[in-house]
Formats: C-alpha cells, structure tokens, sequence
C-alpha cells in the first residue's frame, strides 16, 4: 500500500522548509534509509530519508517550492520488506517516522551540488563512517558505481583543514591564507534567492530590523595565549582530537557567560518575558558556498579545554561529510563567530535571534604595542562583542567584554576562573 509522507516539524518549530534537491526521480526503486530530498528549513539544509523500501510513486512539490509542515511530500509505493506502513488515505494520518533521523548538510568551500553518485546504502554508511563524500569518490564499479573498495582507497585523500571547515583562529600561520576557491563569484544577470541564501537573508534582515545592537572592540595581546597553546598541545600530543586555539575562546566565551548569565539569555517582547538559559549551547558559524551554518556545542559550559576541543573536532569531523544531524544545528543560546580565517581582522558581527549576544574574533597578527613603556611587536588578537541592548547594558556589555580579554591575556585563568 503506497506510504504518503507529510512534512514532518524537524524541530523547534518549523514551520515550512523548501525543496532544494531531489535526490530520486518517479519510478526509481529506494531503499529504506536512503537519502530522498534536500529541503531547507530556517535551521538548516536537511536530507530526508526513506521511511520504507519501494518504489518511488510521485514526487508532490518542485524543486523550489515551499512545503507547509503536514503537506505532501512524496509517495512511496510499499514492497513488504518489513517497512513501516502508512495509515489509510482515509484518514491522512500519515507522519514521519522517528527513525532514522533527517541530516542536515553542509557543503565544503568550493564543493557544488554534483548529480547523487551511485552506491549501495552499506557503501555509503561506509563512507559516512569514514568520513568521505561520495561525490569525491571515483567509482571502478559499472556505470561508475562506488564500491566498498573505493572508499577505502579514497581515505587517504580525505584531508579538510579544519581551519577550512569551521573557520577557526589558528596560530599566526594561519593568517593571510587564500580565500575559498569560487568565493564571491558569480555570473552576471538576476538569480533565485533560494536555499540557504534565502533563509539567510530573512534571518539576518529580522536581526538587524529588529535588534538594537551595540558593539565593543578590542585587542588582545597573544603571546601568552599562543605560548599555552603551544605547551599544551605538545603536552597532550595531536591524538585524535587536537588542541586547537578555538578551544581556549570558546572556553573564554563560556566562564565568561557563567559570570555574567544574563549574556545567555533571549528575549520575547509578545510574552514579556526574559528567558536566562540554564545551560550554555555555543554555537561556532562556519562559512559555506551557500552561506553561514552555526553547529551548536551542547552544554558547553560543563565541558574541560580538552573536551571542548574534541567537540570541536566532532563537528568539523561531521562537516567533513557534508553531514551533520540536523539538532547540532539548534538550541545555540549563544555564538562564537571568527571572520579572521582569511585575514579579517575587525567587524562587527550580527546577532542571531533569539540569542542576546556575539563574540568576534579576527586573525592574530604581529602589531606594534606597548609593553611595560617600551614598545614591542606582539601577536594580538581582536575582538568584538555584539550584544541585544534591548536586554544588555552598555556596563554589562563591557564588563563581558573585560572578562573575556582578562581570560585570554594570561590563560591560566581558564583554569581557575576569572577574578573578581
């Protein structure tokens, strides 16, 4: 019996998601769990897979369209392998299983939507476990289908930087590196504001319509931040999870919202209410053709340097894939953000709703300061915190600000805590 499947609220609310890319065409026979849309919801670019094994009966929305939650998607005529199935077309009770669970994508720097490779489903969990994306795969099978082998030949060309993936601050190495190939590009003439670029835009422009932001700018002296980066990571060796200097600003960023919760907080004129977030869910934007993503660290504030560097690590691990779960993408109440992965080094980033607050970091560069009335070439890192003044102060603001300078000027205090 044919299994019709409805839109289902992916979380926190959605209500409607766009069509980016279909990933199966009618009449082509699926797989359970395999991969069947692209849809684009405000949070993220989302691949929903197949509930049951079949046939795919009709395709109900365009590429392009929008799709309301609990409308049609699309229709899989069932072939008995045990799939779940859909109620009666009386009722139209039909929604999404609980398992598996939609993943959201995130394209690489440079990567463009290539037609879907051909694997089996055992293949590609084989990739995604290993952290490839097919699409860089040569397939020797028939028809250019990837086998298991390929993959495996394939892993040790699979080398992202992470300074690519979750464009992160690194040691002054890092500075003035080459922009992503294909950034800024495009050809002359009117294009779709669509996918991710669309929500985006609408996110962005309520941000700034509706938030009065006040900014605060700084620079910090980063020797003894990268002195300790550099013990540290000699200390605990590379291992599976590197020591990265992103570790030491998003701890920075949590003790300093531990200090001051009130920085973690959002705002909700309609209730008038102020919600202050029991925990920190940091979230770090990273940069893609399409547009900004911000995967969340759950529960941040809990975390060792060592574990938040690891978390760190997973996602940019899970972004490697173009893969990430779709509820990594959700829940921030606050963001790190890092314009200086290409060389910037002052801005003032936008917050993003409901959240009340940004920290901006640029690259680290050698510049002349003064040391103890002698003046002296030193790495120095900027930075910038946005904050909702509606709910932040301009003491507050600065005061955060402070904190956060105070824990990255001499890092032994992400050990033991900030002053009083």
């Amino acid at each position: 019996m044919p299994y019709e499947f409805l839109l289902p609220d992916l979380g926190e609310g959605l209500e409607e998601a766009e069509v980016i890319r279909w990933l199966v065409a009618p009449g082509e026979e699926v797989a359970r769990d395999q991969s069947l849309v692209e849809i684009q919801t405000d949070k993220a670019l989302v691949e929903i897979p197949a509930p049951v094994a079949g046939t795919m009966s009709s395709l109900a929305a365009e590429v392009g369209a929008i799709v309301k939650v609990g409308e049609l998607l699309f229709v899989i005529a069932g072939n008995g392998d045990g799939g779940v199935k859909a109620p009666s077309s009386e009722t139209k009770e039909v929604s999404a299983p609980a398992d598996p669970e939609p993943v959201a994508v995130m394209a690489q720097p440079g990567s463009s939507r290539k037609p879907r490779p051909k694997a089996a489903p055992a293949v590609r969990r084989l990739a995604t476990e290993l952290g490839i994306v097919l699409a860089d795969v040569v397939g020797s099978g028939a028809s250019g289908r990837i086998l298991a082998e390929d993959v495996r030949g394939h892993v040790a060309q699979a080398t992202v930087p992470m300074t690519e993936v979750a464009g992160v601050v690194e040691a002054p190495e890092s500075v003035g590196a080459e922009a992503p190939s294909g950034l800024g590009q495009a050809t002359p003439g009117v294009m779709p504001l669509a996918g991710l670029r669309r929500v985006t835009a609408q996110v962005m422009s309520r941000a700034w319509e509706t938030i009065p932001h006040i900014h605060g700018f700084d620079e910090i002296d980063a020797t003894a931040l990268l002195d300790c980066h550099r013990k540290l990571r000699q200390k605990v060796g590379e291992g599976e999870s590197p020591l990265t200097v992103t570790a030491f600003l998003a701890m920075a960023a949590c003790q300093a919202l531990r200090r001051y919760p009130l920085v973690n907080a959002s705002l909700d004129l309609e209730r008038k209410q102020i919600r202050v977030h029991g925990e920190i869910n940091l979230g770090i934007a990273a940069a893609t053709p399409d547009g900004l993503i911000v995967p969340v660290i759950r529960n941040a504030g809990q975390r060792s340097l060592l574990d938040l560097a690891a978390e760190i690590d997973r996602l940019a691990k899970a972004a490697r894939t173009r893969k990430i779960k779709a509820a990594e993408l959700q829940g921030g109440t606050f963001t790190l953000t890092n314009y200086g992965a290409i060389g910037g080094r002052f801005a003032a980033p936008i917050i993003r709703p409901p959240e009340a607050g940004i920290l901006g970091f640029g690259a680290i560069r050698e510049r002349a300061i003064a040391v103890e009335g002698r003046v002296e070439a030193r790495p120095t890192l900027p930075l910038c915190f946005g904050a909702d003044h509606r709910l932040i102060d301009g003491d507050l603001s600065v005061a955060f600000q402070e904190c956060v300078r105070e824990l990255l000027t001499d890092p032994i205090n992400l050990l033991i805590g900030p002053g009083p």
